[in-house]
């Protein structure tokens, strides 16, 4: 898989040095944007979860089955927590500038492409592709958050809206979560069509979380 990023390294790079996640990192980015990105952030989560539900039923080995379902119980868990406290203390500050996507339940458009994407993962895409498109999405968000920008410029006493994604993103048990995939991808990858369909799936999360970081960023009413 790291063929692939130094092989599309540009539009990967893109993808790990967003503003939006350079100003989390930082502790600077506006309340108004990390609730747009969180409050959309959490339909990926939901739909996340029966990806990574469809991941393990076409598991094909009983161990990395058992590792997935382990994943899964930890989303549900941490991250599930950490999207409710967020949310609900960003609810409390000034949000006027995003009061109609608060309001009215509103799915950005580049947010509806990556949604709709992932209901094509779920019903047509195979293990392989499953699991390029999940370690694809997990690496991002290691990378940024474990990047020299990172490491330079966040602090371990940044107030939790901002520490805690960042902790949730780095550390021994995601990088090995990561790690995880990527070989998943590579011991199942048995033919040159595989590999194709792994680097097409690679080249298209990245474009849609681009696409996804960008529409937050940028999002008014």
């Amino acid at each position: 898989m790291s063929f692939f990023i130094t092989k599309h390294s540009d539009l990967y790079n893109k993808s790990v040095t967003h503003p939006l996640t350079t100003e989390l990192c930082k502790g600077t980015l506006p309340n108004h944007v990390l609730f747009t990105y969180l409050n959309q952030d959490l339909k990926f989560f939901n739909l996340g979860l029966s990806v990574m539900g469809k991941a393990l039923a076409m598991c094909p080995n009983p161990e990395s089955r058992v590792r997935l379902a382990r994943q899964i119980g930890f989303f549900a868990n941490d991250e599930n927590l950490y999207f409710t406290k967020t949310l609900e203390e960003l609810e409390h500050e000034d949000l006027s500038q995003v009061a109609k996507l608060k309001s009215n339940g509103l799915v950005l458009p580049e947010v509806q492409e990556y949604l709709d994407f992932m209901k094509r993962a779920i019903y047509n895409y195979d293990y392989v592709q499953i699991a390029t498109f999940l370690y694809v999405m997990e690496k991002i968000y290691l990378d940024w958050a474990t990047s020299e920008l990172a490491k330079e410029k966040s602090k371990s006493n940044l107030p939790y809206k901002y520490q805690e994604w960042i902790n949730l993103h780095t550390g021994k048990a995601f990088t090995e979560w990561v790690e995880f995939l990527e070989k998943e991808v590579v011991d199942n990858t048995k033919s040159t069509d595989d590999k194709k369909k792994s680097e097409d799936t690679f080249v298209e999360t990245v474009k849609l979380e681009i696409g996804f970081f960008e529409s937050c960023y940028s999002y008014r009413d």
